[in-house]
């Protein structure tokens, strides 16, 4: 039986890719941050094939318990899905805000790799899950840390594949775009944003509802995509997931960064959302 450890378990993606997992031939080990808090997490905890650990992906102690406590276990398949919202100009985002992302998106996914590299290298066998984003693959106005923190988890996946291909770990970023979990509830915007970035702020809210309520995709279609992953013989190390994902990053490759750079100066909401419309052949918000 295979060994997964999924991380971010509490909600969401997540709680959907453990729960999954778990209906397969597989180990589970769900973690989260707070495991006890979450009735549905702990409901599949009950299963014999479901084991339930605290880990918070931004303390190296409780990453080094963890796997001090997982002793017996050799993870098979990593899914580094742990992680955070949050928008905000870069004139006013908080040097704190910044790294809080980076350090819960980027380092804590480090952290779980590096614990997991030397026994896949040693068998010669693995599969190592980063959810990444359509983020990071295209910018967005007031989310620069976010996608940031996905530019660098992009990089490192696609460096580190190439790294780890000798030695048969599969590496793969998904990369969702709306979907409807709690993280957007887990950031908050900067209050001192209203005065200078109102524009954009609005534009975002439209964006991002249509998404929840049209274009995007639940958890479960990410969880399925990192199984069909597991399990397949022809591997992507790429996967955007959900229309609004594939029309966003190839809109924004079409048109090229400098249309993208031209589009912030245009102050008419209806011009802007006409625009839109034209390039996307719908209305996306």
């Amino acid at each position: 039986m295979k060994v997964v450890l999924v991380t971010g378990c509490s909600t969401g993606i997540g709680l959907a890719t453990a729960t999954l997992f778990s209906e397969g031939n597989y180990q589970v080990i769900a973690t989260a941050r707070s495991p006890g808090s979450s009735k549905e997490l702990v409901e599949l905890g009950k299963k014999d094939n479901v084991l339930l650990k605290t880990l918070d992906v931004c303390n190296q102690e409780s990453v080094d318990k963890l796997f001090d406590e997982l002793n017996d276990f050799n993870v098979d398949v990593l899914v580094n899905n742990a992680g955070v919202g949050g928008s905000g100009s870069v004139e006013n985002a908080s040097m704190d805000f910044a790294k809080n992302l980076m350090e819960t998106n980027y380092f804590g996914s480090l952290r779980m790799i590096q614990k997991v590299i030397p026994s896949m290298r040693i068998r010669r066998s693995g599969a190592i899950i980063n959810v990444s984003s359509m983020a990071g693959r295209r910018p967005f106005a007031l989310m620069s840390h976010y996608c940031a923190t996905k530019y660098a988890l992009n990089g490192l996946s696609e460096s580190m594949a190439h790294e780890l291909a000798r030695f048969n770990i599969r590496v793969t970023l998904i990369e969702p775009g709306t979907v409807i979990t709690p993280i957007f509830g887990k950031g908050n915007s900067i209050p001192e944003d209203e005065e200078n970035y109102s524009l954009l702020q609005g534009r975002m809210l439209r964006q991002v509802t249509k998404g929840l309520t049209e274009l995007g995709c639940g958890p479960e279609v990410i969880a399925k995509c990192m199984l069909d992953f597991v399990t397949t013989e022809d591997p992507k190390l790429h996967y955007l997931l959900a229309s609004d994902a594939v029309d966003n990053v190839d809109v924004y490759q079409k048109y090229g960064p400098e249309t993208w750079v031209a589009d912030g100066e245009i102050l008419d909401n209806d011009e802007f959302f006409s625009v839109m419309k034209d390039r996307y052949g719908y209305e996306i918000g």
